[in-house]
């Protein structure tokens, strides 16, 4: 009998990431032996901090965690900070690496994608450690880190089409963005109630509940046709409570959904953020959304990613900085009467799924 071929993922930060990576260990930990799951093939790196100290344990993997932070878009501070803990986020990375002796190395972006890929292309190159390194690019424009990583990288997986361009086209593979297994078509949206579903990814939008917080006085005569649900991030939770109590408007006003399947299902309408595990998700559920992209994301890429969609006709952006609370609110009541505009969002937005993300990016991992 051959060895277990054994996987580290690298990376995390945000809730898109980490998910990501924990979609493709789910695949890669059953397709050796599709009787038997075993996790144990695949353990994580990441960054204390980050999402990933929740999700990655839940999801039953090992975890292990670098201090560090970020180079790009941050103050003199906290750059000067994180090049005092590169040092040592590179010692943490390679007793890591020495002590699982990884076949394969995946960066799925984030903090911790950096010095673990670095050290796994030092190791093979000085002949130490004999593994393939892979990155997955998840956004249409690459972030600051997949960027650099893409040099030493074997294979790069994207998410959007016409990101190989920024990459040797020799190394890319388009498999989509891998999400959750939950994730599934649903049935046409329900219209009554008419139910809005707003949130801003794992860690919530303030800027985006503001927005939506401004445009509750105008849905004040719509409280017996609209219902909300309205994921707000653990520190804006009390603000956007009080507000819809402040209206009267009745509303599920959570700090992080766990079972977001079921919130997909009930809703009619999104309004969320357009980070690219976002979209895949708006796009495999098949629902009309309206983007907010967060404004200081790095290069703009929430609404180049956004836009992918616009362009298509499978979704509507709202620029955070210089919408309306009013303006939100009557482009929402508008569409609410337009079913035939509804409909047309949700078939168009289907044709941006690619199902079985993970499953395909595993497999092109093995094939190296």
């Amino acid at each position: 009998m051959s060895d277990p071929v054994r996987l580290i993922v690298a990376g995390g930060g945000t809730g898109g990431h980490v998910l990501a990576g924990i979609a493709v260990a789910d695949a890669w930990s059953l397709g050796q032996d599709a009787r038997l799951e075993n996790k144990s093939l695949v353990e994580f790196v990441g960054a204390r901090g980050g999402m990933e100290e929740r999700l990655v344990p839940k999801a039953g993997y090992q975890l292990h965690l670098l201090s560090l932070g970020s180079l790009n878009r941050v103050n003199l501070t906290r750059k000067l900070r994180t090049l005092i803990q590169l040092p040592i986020a590179v010692l943490a990375s390679a007793q890591v690496l020495m002590r699982v002796k990884p076949d394969f190395v995946l960066g799925v972006g984030g903090y911790a994608s950096g010095p673990v890929i670095l050290v796994a292309a030092i190791f093979r190159a000085l002949g130490v450690l004999r593994c393939r390194i892979a990155i997955l690019e998840q956004n249409s424009v690459p972030g600051f880190t997949n960027r650099i990583l893409g040099k030493w990288a074997d294979v790069i997986f994207v998410a959007f089409p016409g990101t190989e361009e920024r990459f040797p086209k020799r190394k890319v593979v388009l498999t989509g963005n891998p999400i959750r297994s939950s994730m599934k078509v649903l049935p046409s949206a329900k219209r009554t109630p008419f139910t809005i579903f707003v949130f801003g990814g794992s860690q919530g939008a303030v800027g985006m509940n503001t927005l939506v917080l401004e445009a509750l006085p105008f849905f004040a005569d719509q409280k017996d046709r609209v219902r909300w649900i309205h994921q707000t991030g653990e520190k804006d939770f009390e603000r956007v409570k009080q507000a819809y109590e402040k209206h009267g408007i009745p509303a599920r006003v959570e700090k992080f959904i766990e079972h977001m399947a079921e919130a997909y299902a009930e809703a009619s309408l999104l309004v969320c953020r357009a980070g690219s595990s976002t979209l895949s998700e708006v796009a495999t559920v098949g629902r009309a959304a309206f983007f907010v992209p967060l404004p200081t994301a790095a290069d703009h890429h929430q609404e180049k990613n956004a836009r992918v969609f616009v362009n298509g006709k499978a979704g509507f952006l709202l620029p955070q900085n210089s919408t309306t609370g009013r303006q939100f609110a009557d482009q929402v009541l508008s569409l609410m009467q337009n079913e035939e505009e509804l409909r047309r969002v949700e078939v168009a937005v289907q044709k941006f799924a690619m199902p079985g993300a993970a499953e395909q990016l595993a497999g092109e991992l093995r094939t190296l």
